[in-house]
């Protein structure tokens, strides 16, 4: 039998929904066990290179506490909803425990794959729907990211499930005519935005001031249609966030006496970005010194700090608060500064390569020139679909919309990350980066 290109390419959402999870599910099998052996590529699993999310998530079930090694310091730098997702996986045994969690993350990659169908069958029409799943799953960070350990496939579904669940309510409440099922449609949404948003915020620190934006948008858009039931649904929604992060909040104020909602560890990595790019001035990075060292300088201390990080996160409380406080007072006193590592770590946010010959510490791999010839092949289709997009009235305001929602989840990371070669911090804007980029290929001329 003969399957035509046709017949793979998915026609509706379910069928994108099997094809995400099939094809990632694939694909993660053969780097596991055919490409890991022969070339000797992503063998580990934990470890240093994953953040550290799977040795907090081992403690928490056997009993040691949100840390990373048995009667270690607590955790400050790691927000809590993915080592407790992560810690039933660690009670298998160990060669399990890397395929169940691929096969729980190819899912999830299904799962967004089938909401990228819908958005952009929605907002522009069935081809550019058809061909956005494509282009997303030509991506090759889903794969990588779908084996591992890390935040990035969570984050970016729980993302684009709550702008779909934010959105089509809207559309829903604009246009309702029968208000008859009004009250517990109400209540669902409610329910259903708020638990979207506070695990998307307990996912990662960032995603707070993101959720807490969306949710003003849907206030102002309530006021300016004169619509009490939107209204509602925002401050419901976002109080049903601040309910479920308050335990987290209390346990951070119980336990490092600090009102910290998820996470901290944003002033150490600014530091570190300063470094990264040596943009500190007199606290630049000495030959063979570490990050690390150079940031205590900038920090105005010099002992020996062989050991003050742990997975790329302080270990004492204290020095976070005062990295916090110097980061506030250089954007302050050093606008300029502040305003050069936002220009570079946005250029390499998607594009690494074009950053290199910037770096203090001279970097270059081919996996971030393959990230960047990537990248830079999606952004010009984009920019071909926006500019079509806004030359036509019906799709001008659905295109905009979409190059809002990729502003409006990487601008948090573009000043304050420590830098960003690589797809972590990208993965969340890449389905409505696809769905542009398919606008691009599909729209007409």
């Amino acid at each position: 039998m003969v399957v035509k290109p046709g017949q793979i390419i998915p026609k509706t959402p379910r069928a994108s929904f099997w094809l995400g999870f099939g094809l990632c599910l694939l694909t993660c099998f053969f780097i596991i066990f055919v490409l890991s052996p022969l070339t000797g590529l992503s063998k580990n699993f934990g470890g240093k290179g994953h953040d550290g999310y799977l040795e907090i998530a081992r403690n928490v079930i056997i009993g040691n506490g949100f840390v990373f090694e048995p009667q270690a310091e607590p955790v400050l730098h790691r927000p809590p909803l993915y080592p407790l997702f992560l810690s039933p996986f660690t009670l298998l045994p160990e060669g399990l425990q890397r395929l169940c969690l691929t096969v729980i993350q190819s899912a999830m990659v299904g799962g967004i794959v089938f909401l990228i169908f819908r958005i952009a069958r929605y907002l522009f029409d069935i081809s550019t729907a058809k061909m956005a799943v494509v282009i997303f799953l030509l991506y090759p960070w889903v794969y990588w990211n779908a084996k591992n350990p890390m935040t990035a496939i969570m984050q970016g579904f729980l993302y684009i499930l709550f702008v779909f669940l934010i959105g089509i309510y809207i559309f829903d409440v604009l246009k309702a005519t029968d208000t008859s099922q009004a009250p517990k449609r109400r209540r669902a949404a409610w329910l259903a935005i708020g638990v979207t948003g506070a695990a998307l915020v307990l996912s990662h620190g960032a995603m707070l001031a993101l959720a807490v934006i969306l949710l003003f948008i849907v206030f102002i858009t309530a006021i300016l249609k004169k619509n009490q039931r939107l209204a509602a649904t925002s401050i419901m929604s976002g109080l049903v966030i601040m309910i479920l992060i308050a335990p987290w909040t209390y346990r951070n104020w119980l336990v490092f006496k600090r009102l910290v909602p998820v996470t901290s560890n944003y002033g150490v990595a600014y530091a570190h970005g300063l470094v990264h790019w040596n943009i500190c001035g007199d606290d630049a990075q000495r030959p063979n010194e570490t990050y690390e060292t150079a940031a205590l300088r900038f920090l105005g201390i010099e002992p020996d700090v062989s050991g003050y990080m742990q997975y790329l996160g302080l270990k004492d409380p204290e020095i976070d608060a005062k990295f916090n406080k110097k980061m506030k007072e250089h954007i302050r006193t050093q606008p300029g500064v502040f305003l050069k590592k936002l220009l570079l770590n946005s250029i390499e946010y998607y594009f690494p390569a074009f950053t290199y010959p910037f770096l203090a510490v001279k970097d270059f791999s081919l996996q971030k020139l393959a990230i960047t010839i990537f990248h830079l092949l999606l952004w010009i289709l984009a920019f071909i679909g926006i500019y079509r997009g806004r030359r036509q009235k019906k799709s001008r305001f659905n295109t905009n919309l979409m190059l809002a929602l990729i502003v409006l989840y990487g601008v948090w990371y573009l000043p304050f990350v420590t830098f960003i070669g690589h797809s972590l911090y990208t993965f969340g804007t890449i389905p409505f980066l696809s769905i542009l980029s398919a606008r691009g290929l599909a729209a007409k001329r």
